[in-house]
Order: structure tokens, then C-alpha cells, then sequence
């Protein structure tokens, strides 16, 4: 059921950007039930959506990081911003959540102070 299932999650996503983009037009209102409908239909089957928060610590069986930034405000392998909910049947994930996670401070690399080396001038005299 779960195999079946993500092969509808992408079309449900469809449904859900047209309606965004089409919605209000005439036409398109006339269609805003699809996507109720099939979300309807997932739930019926015993899916559920599911989302991942800021702050989270990532969990990469049920999160896929699609971008990861440094940040100074939220330790390494913790979600920054959610991007999509994730779905789920059962406890087998459909689509996980997606979102971009955090790296933790950029730390800046130590360099070594360097040696300085006096190069003698060979006109120079050592008396």
C-alpha cells in the first residue's frame, strides 16, 4: 500500500501548486476540490502527513536535508527551516519531510602564526 502510495504523493503536490497558482481564477475554481479529495483518500487509507519543526534534530529516516548552512543559532544536524511534510502509512514513510539543516558554526581554520625568517644578504659582512 505504501509503494502505491508514493507514486500519488507527487501528483497530490502537483494538485496543491496549481491550486496555489490557479485558484482564484476561474477556472481553476471550479477544480480546488482535487486536491481535498485526494488528500482525503490518503487519509481513508490510513496516511498521514507529518512535519518536521525548527530546532528539530535531523533524523535522516524520516528527513531529507536538501541544503545545509552554517548557522551560529542552531547546533550541527538540527532542521533551520522546514521546506515540505513528509507522509507516512503506518510508520513507513512515504515521502520524508524535507528541509535544510544546520552544519553548526563555521568554525574558521587556525593558521599557525608564521615564522619569520631573516634572509641574510650575502653582500653583508659577519664580522
Amino acid at each position: 500500500m505504501a509503494g502505491v502510495l508514493t507514486s500519488f504523493v507527487p501528483v497530490l503536490d502537483t494538485l496543491g501548486e496549481l491550486q496555489g497558482k490557479y485558484g482564484e481564477d476561474e477556472f481553476g475554481k471550479s477544480y480546488n476540490a482535487l486536491q481535498s479529495v485526494m488528500q482525503q483518500v490518503f487519509t481513508d487509507l490510513g496516511a498521514a502527513e507529518y512535519a518536521v519543526a525548527t530546532g528539530d534534530k535531523v533524523d535522516e529516516t524520516r528527513m531529507l536535508v536538501v541544503e545545509s548552512q552554517y548557522s551560529e543559532e542552531f547546533p550541527a544536524n538540527t532542521v533551520i527551516r522546514p521546506l515540505v511534510v513528509g507522509w507516512e502509512l503506518q510508520g513507513n514513510v512515504i515521502r520524508p519531510a524535507q528541509c535544510v539543516a544546520s552544519l553548526g558554526p563555521e568554525v574558521a581554520e587556525e593558521q599557525a602564526p608564521e615564522e619569520t625568517v631573516e634572509e641574510k644578504d650575502p653582500n653583508e659582512s659577519t664580522e
